[in-house]
């Protein structure tokens, strides 16, 4: 999965639903997996998928409102658990055939007869289990779908939220590293293997997303996860290995296991909790290393990188809004000689009173290029234009139809700082003042000026876009580099007025 800037802008409540049934899909696609013997990372899939959805679902709880009850976490919770006896029994047959060519000939036969234990006790996909999961999947998807959610504080957007939860995780993870001091902290490593995988979940939506790819923290994180994964598969394999003396033990009382005078298996699943033992320091000495000397700084940089470009593009969001650029409204273009080379725009934009996304086409001598604005109420604050693949314009722009405006811009060459935009779809010309440019009103556009309308939202494209075009007339095909269309008549340009109800206000 990764998510696109479009999501990033979104509420909390509508990034937590898309992110929510992407894997709650990938859940059901696991699931449907497991009844093939052959396939043999099925339960791994599985498992992994489920880890992924109960940590984003717990992550977003607070946002995600009535389409997230407290029976649906309890179910997938115990649908979860149920795997893990599976699991457990898979990693430990592996490690048992991994170790049994280093035991001597003695020890083996214990190897063998605590595998053959544990292929015995292993648990095997429940279809009841699958065809619950389901039935809680469908349910589940179809709250997700319908929207709403909790009421967001002003400027709230899933960016934002998400800095806040990963910034907390990252704490969580920091914290239970701190408490991992030695090879017998078992629940300690457990717990910092919780918060490192929560903390990954969290993060792993964000690959590959421009500005805020958080790749290399998602590898810094899964490499954490790996070690302290294989500690805690040495911990489970030396538990493991003690019940099985025990239950050795219990046989030979019973008189069901070797004559009493001889040594039993005892001495080999002495010698494999002990390599268990081994495997454990081992790995904790990689730990130590690689992560717990350095306080976790190696771990936990990459991801404060990914947290600070969140900010950085949430506070680019959130910033006042820039002057506005000043407009006047012109009678008609000045004469050639101003005109400069032309740019053709389209521009439309997606139905919605709230936040207003558009969808625009640019064609210059350069060529052809495709852009996506999202920008806040009414025009404000201005969020990001970002280039698009023309496939993804051709895919929103018959959606825009009824909120569009077509115009030429053209940069006058005598007078930089100055652009004027001819519309194509309605009777209007304007003078626009580039930003930064606080230079009067050239003597030479002043015979052509009806009256300045900087304050005026009217003249904004956005909200001419929502007007019908009217008195617009069919142009001829440019002759030339710079255009050559003809303008409005004196006079008609200056009948445009901002729609009622609009303010008038910068």
């Amino acid at each position: 999965m990764t998510l696109d800037l479009e999501t990033l802008d979104r509420t909390p409540a509508e990034g937590a639903r898309v992110v929510s049934l992407a894997l709650l899909a990938d859940v059901t696609d696991a699931a449907a997996r497991l009844g093939d013997g052959a396939d043999e990372e099925a339960l791994h899939d599985f498992r992994v998928a489920m880890r992924r959805l109960r940590s984003t679902l717990r992550a977003w709880r607070p946002v995600l409102g009535d389409a997230l009850r407290k029976k649906d976490e309890r179910r997938l919770r115990k649908i979860a658990r149920a795997t893990n006896s599976a699991r457990d029994s898979e990693v430990l047959l592996g490690w048992l055939g991994e170790v049994l060519g280093d035991m001597a000939e003695s020890h083996r036969r214990a190897a063998r007869w605590v595998a053959s234990r544990v292929e015995q006790r292993r648990l095997r996909p429940d279809p009841v289990a699958q065809e619950k999961l389901g039935r809680l999947a469908l349910r589940l998807s179809s709250r997700l779908s319908r929207g709403g959610g909790p009421h967001r504080p002003e400027g709230e957007t899933f960016a934002s939220a998400l800095t806040a939860r990963v910034r907390a995780q990252a704490r969580l993870l920091r914290e239970a590293l701190a408490r991992v001091s030695s090879p017998e902290d078992v629940l300690h490593a457990h717990r910092a293997r919780i918060e490192g995988k929560r903390l990954r979940y969290l993060m792993e939506p964000l690959r590959g997303t421009p500005l805020v790819d958080s790749g290399a923290a998602v590898q810094v994180l899964k490499s954490l996860q790996d070690l302290l994964g294989e500690l805690h598969d040495a911990h489970v394999a030396a538990s493991a290995i003690a019940s099985a003396r025990l239950e050795a033990a219990a046989e030979r009382a019973r008189g069901h296991g070797e004559l009493p005078d001889g040594p039993g298996l005892r001495p080999g699943l002495l010698a494999l909790e002990r390599l268990a033992q081994k495997r454990a320091r081992k790995l904790f000495e990689r730990l130590e290393e690689e992560v717990l000397a350095k306080k976790g700084v190696s771990v936990l940089d990459p991801v404060y990188a990914v947290a600070q470009a969140l900010e950085e593009r949430t506070a680019g969001a959130q910033a006042d809004p820039p002057a506005p650029r000043r407009r006047f409204l012109l009678s008609e273009l000045p004469d050639r000689t101003h005109w400069g080379t032309a740019t053709e725009i389209e521009k439309g934009w997606l139905p919605g009173d709230g936040r207003r996304e558009c969808y625009g086409r640019a064609r210059s001598p350069k060529g052809e290029t495709y852009f996506r604005t999202i920008s806040g109420k009414g025009g404000r604050r201005a969020r990001d234009t970002e280039e698009i693949a023309s496939a993804v314009f051709e895919a929103f722009w018959p959606l825009t139809e009824g909120q569009r405006v077509h115009k030429r811009c053209y940069l006058a060459p005598g007078e930089p700082g100055w652009r004027f935009d001819e519309y194509l779809d309605r009777q209007l010309a304007l003078a626009v003042a580039e930003p930064g440019n606080e230079a009067p009103l050239p003597a030479w556009l002043e015979p052509y000026l009806v009256r300045e309308v900087t304050g005026e939202r009217g003249y904004h494209d956005d909200l001419l876009a929502r007007r019908a075009p009217r008195g617009a007339r069919a142009r001829p095909a440019r002759e030339d580099e710079t255009g050559a269309a003809p303008t409005a008549p004196a006079g008609e340009a200056a009948e445009v007025r901002p729609p009622e109800g609009e303010s008038r206000s910068a």
